[in-house]
């Protein structure tokens, strides 16, 4: 895979656009979503001509881009590999490894995909392959829904708010994400009546390596039967130390891979579901190199959603991604920043067919 593209100059620009309409989230959430508006910052680049963007990203990321892209690229305009350019980054400059610089690496290496891409007319995915790897006749990729944000910002929700809205997702989701709040004693039987309802392994629980593993074992093995996986159940720096089975749910982790040499630590930890992050890992290609890694660990790999877009593209090639993390209440803010954002309410997502990543940027924000 050889795809170069000429960069003439990187840009920061921060945005701010009113919240995305209520029905851009599933009907089962929209009573939760935020009416504030969407701030973040965009990280672009472009040949002279046309602008590959990525975003939205905290000034924190954004700001570091143009020297992390001097360093590495002295004298622009400059002829860069994508298939080797966040390796340049990382190389140049020490420690864009890891921590925050290797996500404005990651960022860096997503909005230069976004460019050949829009330069060719095509979207991500059709750089690599003239059809997409998923069946034609069906062109979906799978997601499980990320329920965060349920009851409203910072607030506990009530038992038949949950028991609603988790009944509601089963009806598309064969998989629905929750904070640990649902295995409170105050929601754990409507967490495990959903289950005897529905089926197990349906819900997944987040833990965020904020618990310590021995109560998240506590907590978990006598829901073996219910739990879909127990997420970060370690913290980012203590993975490897899992064992098979402890949880009793599978472990799912990886979200916080910062390039391919930390393959290493889910292979030691025996991580059963990969979770790895286009923009966390450094882009595209490195996401692509865990992903094939998971496959060959005999590990599902579900991709974490900071990088949804990314992963779905990875997904419509007929990489082994199981299904995509779509973060209900979030996402559609995270995509605020497109023309014509992707479909987002539904578990079977349509594989992207806009030029770049997701099309074109809002005319207010394209126009500076």
């Amino acid at each position: 895979m050889n795809i170069g593209v000429a960069l003439v100059k990187v840009e920061l620009r921060p945005f701010c656009v009113p919240a995305p309409a209520p029905p851009s989230h599933h009907s089962a959430v929209r009573g939760d979503a935020r009416g504030d508006d969407v701030r973040g910052w965009l990280v672009g680049l472009t040949d002279g001509k046309t602008w590959g963007w990525w975003g939205p990203v905290p000034q924190s990321v954004a700001a570091p881009a143009p020297d992390l892209l001097s360093a590495a690229f002295p004298a622009l305009p400059a002829e860069v590999d994508l298939a080797g350019f966040a390796r340049c980054l990382r190389r140049a400059t020490r420690h864009a490894h890891t921590g925050l610089l290797a996500l404005t690496v990651g960022s860096l290496e997503l909005a230069a995909w976004d460019l050949a891409a829009k330069r060719a007319g095509l979207p991500v995915w059709a750089l690599i392959a003239p059809h997409a790897g998923r069946d034609a006749r069906v062109a979906k990729v799978p997601a499980y829904a990320t329920c965060f944000g349920v009851g409203g910002p910072g607030r506990y929700p009530t038992r038949e708010r949950v028991a609603g809205v988790m009944d509601e997702l089963a009806e598309t989701f064969a998989v629905q994400k929750w904070r640990p709040v649902v295995l409170d004693p105050h929601l754990l039987g409507v967490t495990t009546g959903f289950a005897e309802r529905q089926g197990g392994g349906r819900v997944a629980v987040d833990f965020l390596g904020t618990w310590k593993p021995e109560r998240v074992r506590e907590v978990c093995t006598p829901l073996a039967d219910v739990l879909a996986w127990a997420e970060e159940p370690y913290h980012p720096d203590e993975v490897h130390l899992g064992r098979r089975g402890e949880f009793g749910a599978p472990h799912a982790a990886g979200e916080h891979c910062y390039g391919p040499a930390d393959t290493a630590q889910l292979l030691s930890g025996e991580v059963d579901i990969w979770q790895p992050d286009a923009v966390f890992c450094g882009g595209w290609v490195n996401l692509a190199h865990l992903v094939r890694a998971a496959a060959a660990a005999g590990a599902i790999c579900a991709p974490h959603g900071g990088g949804f877009l990314p992963a779905l593209h990875l997904a419509a090639l007929g990489e082994p991604i199981a299904m995509v993390e779509l973060h209900l209440l979030l996402e559609p803010r995270r995509c605020a920043h497109l023309a014509e954002p992707p479909r987002l309410d539904t578990a079977e997502l349509a594989v992207p067919q806009a030029p770049g990543w997701g099309g074109e940027l809002r005319r207010d924000l394209a126009d500076g």
